[in-house]
Order: structure tokens, then sequence, then C-alpha cells
């Protein structure tokens, strides 16, 4: 009988051992862990440099000096809804002492309006933009013109445009500086 016990003992410290060792070689154990990444939407912002067109000599007649601006623009939303950029112009301000009087903002107009180029993000499509639309962005800037637009799920990233632009300066104009202000625009949509 001892020996029957002890043979007992032997099994059940060898079936105990058995076991600890089938639990602590059992396979990988996994989890449903996750990970989570929000994005936040940024802004959209354009602009146009400041421009100082090339000095002209005082004429009794109409003269026209030309220049060109740059506009950026940045579409940093991550919507992929699409945006366009308009830009107006104020009246020329007068400053000076001698009595001039403002040239008005249906003088200065855009005339060509380049194709835009890509500074970061996404690359321009020829088709989705960012493009010229293909009518409006020339004109006088008395009124706003669209110079540039992206179409739905284009866009998405910062951009360049070189706009050509005229002033026509009214004959007999006073000596002095003449100071318009720009406004540009950016909206969704096309």
């Amino acid at each position: 009988m001892q020996q029957l016990r002890r043979s007992f003992k032997y099994w059940r410290v060898t079936l105990g051992l058995v076991a600890a060792l089938a639990v602590g070689s059992a396979g990988p154990v996994f989890a449903a862990d996750t990970v989570t990444q929000v994005l936040t939407a940024g802004t959209r912002s354009a602009s146009v440099a400041n421009l100082t067109l090339s000095p002209a000599a005082y004429s009794h007649s109409d003269q026209s000096n030309t220049g060109a601006m740059t506009l950026s623009a940045d579409d940093s939303t991550g919507s992929g809804l699409g945006w366009n950029v308009t830009i107006q112009s104020s009246a020329f301000v007068y400053s000076g002492t001698n009595g001039g009087t403002n040239i008005p903002a249906a003088n200065f107009a855009i005339t060509t309006a380049n194709a835009p180029s890509r500074t970061a993000g996404q690359s321009v499509d020829a088709v989705g933009g960012p493009k010229v639309p293909l009518t409006g962005s020339t004109g006088t800037l008395d009124t706003a013109h669209k110079t540039v637009q992206a179409l739905p799920t284009f866009g998405m990233g910062a951009y360049s445009q070189a706009i050509d632009v005229s002033l026509t300066i009214p004959g007999g104009s006073r000596v002095g500086t003449y100071t318009g202000t720009l406004t540009t625009t950016i909206a969704a949509a096309p």
C-alpha cells in the first residue's frame, strides 16, 4: 500500500509538472488594443504680396504702368471641398501736398492670371486644379475677379500664382504717392 501511495504521489507530482509546463508553453495570447489618431482641420488663406509699381514721370496724357503681383493660396483644411480666390482693389488714394485726386479702382486691372504652381501639398491637376478659371480672371479691379480655383478633391496644398497687372494713370495726375488696397478672399467651393 505504501508502494501504491508513493506511486500515486509520483504520478500526481508528474501530472502537476506536465500541466504547469503545458500552461507555460501555450501559444501567444493576443489582445485587441487600439491606437487612435485624430487629425484636425487647418485653415484656408490667401494673400497678395505688397507690390510697388515702378515710378512714372508726370505726363499730360494718360499712361499705363505695368507690374506683376504674386498671389499665395493655401488650403490646409483637409476637407477636399475645393476653393477659389478673388481679388478686388480700392481706389488709389493720393497722398501729397499738391492737391491731387485719387486714381479710381477701375484704372487698375489684371491683364493676365498665370497658371499657379505648387509650393507644398497636392500637385496641380490640369482638369481639377488649382487652375485659372475659363472666364472672368482678368479685368478692372473695381469688381472682384476670380484668379484661381480648385475643384472638389483638388487643391489641398499651398500654391503661388503670378498675376500681371496694369494701372492707367490719368493725364495731369499730381506728383505724389497713390496707394491702393487689395482685398483677397479665399472661399470654399470652386
